[in-house]
């Protein structure tokens, strides 16, 4: 297998509500990561590379892309003054999220499922955590749809 990738979901918050920004052609921006650094700081510099400042960095998820992990941060930036004209902006919407045993992954894991699950975990950090409250005080509205729920995949026992 090989090294383990970082990706970044970059998210803002305007008028409208929550908004993904993407590379044209990518969903993400993606990375190499290099395990001696921080991967935190490795999403930093990547999303700051295109003249994005980001406020939040989150862990989200992780998943097996073709023969890699990849480690799947949210990255909550200001309101672009200018897009990058190599990106693309879309409205964040609601999405299922992808089932699996308690065991196993999800046979398919779709981005929009993954933001989906980043964002509830967001909308209750936001209300527990502090250094996450105050970086997204102002997304508390938009989080407030998003509610974490218990898990409810199961499948087989381990070992039967």
């Amino acid at each position: 297998m090989n090294r383990p990738s970082l990706e970044a979901v970059v998210l803002y918050l305007d008028d409208d509500g929550i908004r993904h920004l993407s590379p044209h052609g990518r969903q993400t921006v993606r990375v190499p990561w290099d395990p001696e650094l921080d991967p935190h700081e490795v999403i930093v510099d990547a999303v700051a590379e295109f003249g994005l400042l980001p406020i939040m960095v989150h862990s989200t998820s992780w998943r097996v892309v073709r023969p890699q992990i990849l480690l799947t941060f949210l990255v909550a930036v200001e309101p672009p003054v200018h897009v990058p004209d190599t990106f693309e902006v879309e409205l964040v919407t609601r999405a299922e999220l992808a089932r699996a045993r308690a065991t196993g992954p999800a046979p398919q894991v779709h981005l929009p499922q993954v933001v989906e699950h980043g964002l509830r975990h967001l909308a209750w950090l936001v209300r527990e955590d502090e250094a996450i409250h105050e970086a997204l005080a102002d997304w508390t509205r938009a989080l407030s749809g998003y509610e974490p729920e218990p898990f409810r995949a199961f499948g087989r026992d381990p070992g039967s």
